[in-house]
């Protein structure tokens, strides 16, 4: 019996509105048809009678309640459930662990509860370095390095010829980025601890077929973009949704104890570079010199044969019209020929004998001192 229900004037006392709060619960189904009186009259514009004489059922009073509820339960939900993915990302959804898609950036919705939703930054930069010492290639050009057995006794390791093997402190920065978000959240169990064993990995491989000096020296740059090329292929074997962007070198250094010889060896590199360079600077100077004085040579020769030539086919040719006039008037062309001959041995001498058949003297004209009196007399005439 409810303790205010009317009659009842026994337990009117035990009221527990009546501010006594030890007698017991309230009764819930009234508190409950008044609230729900309170949101009918409140929906529908309406005071009541006051008197109290409209009193729904309270089964139909809790389902409208409950559906009231539940409606606000659903708008909340659906709210809830609406998010942005920013232009730098991407979001994987998952339904009841079950892959779904991957959303683009915008304005999207998911089903709260029922799926599930990673945030992947795909155009960020990640990057961590590698620093240690590995192993290079012995000494020997031909081997690689072997594991240096130590024996006993000295007799039996007379005929082992152990291999020398070289130790090289690198240090080397790699960035990469995720490519593939579900394949980095799903197909690797930690991907930065994977890329950074197999990065480990390639360097260590890759080092240990380059000899000491070589990784010191003019192996530089092919030990980072080999380790570039390696670490990319492993990861894409794996599937693992990561790209490595860049490998860069910052140290390579030689053990301690040879630290000092090694620093010797890249001057007198540097020296050789610098020598080769000076070098070809001057050939670069020098052989064109050459090649135009060989070319001026060259068409000298030319020059010189083909005036040579022309000048023996010339006299070949006058020789044989003289031959032929010679047979024609044999004493005339001797005499003729005489006659040409002196006037062309005349022309070449200043000093004149002339001998006379009837006496025993000869006479000499001094031909150029004549001619230089002649030309001193014509210049002091005014």
């Amino acid at each position: 019996m409810p303790w205010n229900e009317p009659g009842n004037n026994k337990n009117n006392n035990q009221d527990p509105w009546n501010g006594k709060r030890d007698q017991g619960p309230p009764d819930l189904d009234k508190i409950l048809a008044n609230f729900i009186r309170k949101l009918r009259a409140f929906f529908s514009n309406s005071k009541g009678n006051g008197s109290g004489s409209w009193q729904p059922s309270a089964s139909r009073e809790t389902k409208y309640v409950l559906s009231l509820v539940l409606g606000g339960l659903f708008i909340l939900w659906f709210l809830s459930g609406l998010f942005i993915v920013n232009p730098a990302e991407e979001e994987v959804i998952l339904r009841l662990g079950k892959y779904t898609e991957t959303l683009q950036p915008g304005l999207h919705w998911f089903a709260r509860f029922i799926e599930t939703r990673y945030t992947v930054d795909v155009q960020k930069i990640f990057s961590f370095s590698l620093q240690g010492d590995f192993l290079t290639k012995s000494s020997d050009q031909n081997d690689l390095p072997t594991q240096v057995i130590q024996v006993d006794n000295p007799k039996k390791a007379s005929g082992t010829a152990d291999q020398s093997k070289n130790l090289v402190n690198v240090e080397l920065n790699v960035q990469y980025r995720i490519n593939d978000p579900q394949a980095y959240l799903f197909n690797i169990v930690n991907p930065d601890d994977t890329i950074q064993q197999v990065a480990s990995g390639a360097l260590s491989d890759v080092i240990g077929t380059m000899k000491l000096d070589d990784s010191l020296t003019t192996g530089r740059e092919f030990l980072s973009s080999a380790v570039l090329e390696r670490t990319r292929q492993v990861l894409k074997n794996y599937n693992s949704g990561l790209d490595v962007i860049a490998v860069t070198l910052r140290k390579v250094q030689a053990p301690d104890q040879v630290r000092a010889a090694f620093n010797d060896v890249n001057r007198a590199d540097q020296d050789r570079s610098t020598y080769i360079q000076q070098a070809q600077a001057y050939a670069s100077k020098v052989v064109p010199i050459a090649q135009g004085n060989a070319a001026r040579t060259m068409a000298d020769a030319t020059g010189y044969q083909q005036q040579v030539v022309l000048e023996a086919q010339a006299n070949v040719a006058r020789y044989g019209a003289v031959l032929k006039t010679y047979l024609t008037s044999p004493e005339v062309t001797r005499e003729r020929m005489y006659l040409d001959t002196l006037q062309s041995i005349l022309q070449k001498t200043t000093k004149i004998l002339v001998d006379v058949n009837a006496g025993n003297n000869l006479l000499y004209l001094p031909l150029d001192k004549l001619l230089k009196q002649k030309e001193t007399e014509q210049g002091d005439k005014p």
